[in-house]
Parts: C-alpha cells; structure tokens; sequence
C-alpha cells in the first residue's frame, strides 16, 4: 500500500484494523456495532481492506510453551560471502524450529527467530544453520521473557 492509499483510510478502517488485532475471529456482527455499521457494511469494509493489501491473512498466535517449544530464542547470523540471500532464506525456513526471518542492518545480515522443544534442538538448529545454511557467524540470544503489544494503529 502506497502512502496516498494509507492516507485514504478513515478512523472506522482502523478501528476495524485494531478489533481484528486483537481477535481476528470476531463476527461481523459484533464488529459492525463496535465501529457503527451493520454487520454487512462490516464485511464489506474487511473485504475491501483485504482487496487494497492492508489485511494480508487472518492467523491464530499459538503460545509455543504450550506446544512443547519452551525455549525460544534468536539467533544472529552474518552470512558467508559466498552465500545468496536467497539460499539462505530458503534453507533456513525449512528448519522446523525457525518461526520466522528477517535482514537486517548491522553487523548482522540476518535475525533469525526459533522456538526449540530443548536446549539440545536449539543446538542442532544453530549447528544446521552454520554446516548447511551459509553462516559464516552466528551468536544465539535465549528469550527470557517477552511481551506483546496490544495497542492499535492510527
């Protein structure tokens, strides 16, 4: 979504935007009264923000504890200088602890963020990623604690 496209939304688009941050599960019905439409005027303005881009996908948050993965960390990585980005990002989302990626700035290329079922899959994941993934460097950060925000857009 351009700038000019982000300036056309109204105040109801994003209340719309911040009752399905909180539940995206929330009927149209329920969302309609909050934000003063009728449940079809509701859909429609959801349907409409999913056709500009601004609602990608609707997904559950799982807490990854509850599932078995309790260990959750990050790991920085500096790629080899003969490693593609590409290759990198394509290997590295296979691994099943990897929950997702980013290219960053700093002395880093990559944030790499995994939840491990232990401390021995966690080694295993680093241990992949600098045998097969094209690492040249990397440095783990085990999550202690976490929080997240719960504020809307505007």
């Amino acid at each position: 979504m351009t700038t000019e496209q982000s300036a056309a939304l109204d105040d109801t688009d994003f209340q719309i935007i911040n009752r399905l941050l909180a539940n995206g599960r929330e009927s149209f019905s329920d969302l309609g009264k909050a934000v003063g439409l009728s449940p079809h005027g509701a859909a429609d303005r959801v349907r409409r923000l999913q056709r500009a881009g601004v609602i990608t996908r609707f997904t559950a948050i799982v807490d990854l504890a509850n599932v078995g993965r309790t260990i959750d960390a990050f790991i920085d990585v500096r790629l080899l200088p003969t490693t593609t980005s590409g290759a990198f990002e394509s290997f590295v989302l296979k691994l099943p602890a990897v929950q997702d990626i980013a290219f960053v700035t700093g002395r880093f290329d990559y944030q790499v963020r995994v939840a491990c079922r232990s401390t021995e899959d966690l080694d295993r994941t680093v241990r992949a990623i600098r045998a097969d993934g094209g690492a040249a460097l990397t440095e783990t950060r085990i999550v202690l604690r976490a929080a997240m925000a719960m504020h809307g857009l505007q």
